[in-house]
C-alpha cells in the first residue's frame, strides 16, 4: 500500500473532472473540533500544544478507483514553552496525520493455476520502510481469483515539522494539502495529531494530541 501526499486544490480537482465531462460529487468540508494539550515537564516547562482551524474535505478519486481514497486537509498547530528552569536544548514539533486502512490490497489479483503466493515483503512510506507480516497463501486449480490481504494498517504521515524558537514557540500550518491512500480495500479513517519533545540537561519531555477520527 502507498502513501502519497502532495498540495493542491479542490478546484484543479473538479476542474479536471469537468474537462472529461465527469460530474463531480464531493461532500462539503467538515470543520473538526480543535484539541488542546497542557503539561508541565518534571524540571519546571509549562507546555502547551493545540491544533485550531481544522477541516477535512473528502472527495472522490479522481482516477474513479475504487480502492483509493483521497481529500483534502487544511489545520494549524501552535506550541509553547515557558517557564522552565534549565534551557531548552533541543526539541521537534510536528503536525500530521494518522491514516487507517481497513484491509490492504497491494499485493493485486492473481488469475489462474499456478501455485501459492510467496510472502509479502513489506509498506513504504516515503523514505522509510514499516515491516509487515509474513502471510502465504496457496493457490489451487485453474480459474481461482485471490488476493493477499493484509491485516488494518495505521500509519503516522507527518505533513510538516519545526523546532521551538527563541521565544519558546513553533507555529505549523496546512492548507488544502492532498491525501491520498491506495490499495485500501475498505474505509480509510484519519486523524489530525500535533507532537511536541523537549529537552534540557535534567529532562527529555514528549507528548502528542489527536483530533477527531473522521472517513474520507
Amino acid at each position: 500500500m502507498r502513501w502519497r501526499i502532495r498540495a493542491g486544490t479542490a478546484a484543479a480537482t473538479a476542474a479536471l473532472a469537468l474537462v472529461a465531462g465527469v460530474p463531480v460529487v464531493q461532500a462539503d468540508p467538515v470543520p473538526m473540533r480543535p484539541q488542546v494539550y497542557d503539561k508541565v515537564s518534571r524540571d519546571g516547562w509549562h507546555l502547551n500544544i493545540r491544533i485550531e482551524n481544522e477541516v477535512v474535505n473528502s472527495i472522490p478519486n479522481l482516477a474513479n478507483a475504487q480502492n483509493s481514497r483521497e481529500g483534502f486537509v487544511t489545520a494549524s498547530a501552535t506550541a509553547t514553552a515557558v517557564g522552565g528552569a534549565n534551557p531548552i536544548t533541543d526539541s521537534i514539533f510536528i503536525l500530521g496525520y494518522q491514516l487507517g486502512c481497513q484491509s490492504d490490497v497491494s499485493a493485486g489479483l492473481q488469475y489462474g493455476g499456478t501455485a501459492g503466493l510467496g510472502p509479502v515483503g513489506s509498506l513504504g512510506l516515503g523514505g522509510g520502510i514499516l515491516p509487515s507480516a509474513a502471510v502465504g497463501v496457496n493457490g489451487g486449480a485453474a480459474g481461482f481469483v485471490q488476493t493477499v490481504l493484509q491485516p488494518g494498517v495505521i500509519v503516522d504521515l507527518p505533513l510538516s515539522n519545526m523546532t521551538l524558537g527563541p521565544s519558546g514557540q513553533a507555529m505549523l500550518d496546512i492548507d488544502n494539502i492532498h491525501i491520498k491512500a491506495d490499495a485500501c480495500g475498505g474505509d480509510v479513517t484519519i486523524r489530525s495529531y500535533a507532537y511536541l519533545r523537549v529537552s534540557t540537561e535534567a529532562a527529555h519531555t514528549q507528548f502528542a494530541i489527536y483530533g477527531d477520527p473522521i472517513k474520507i
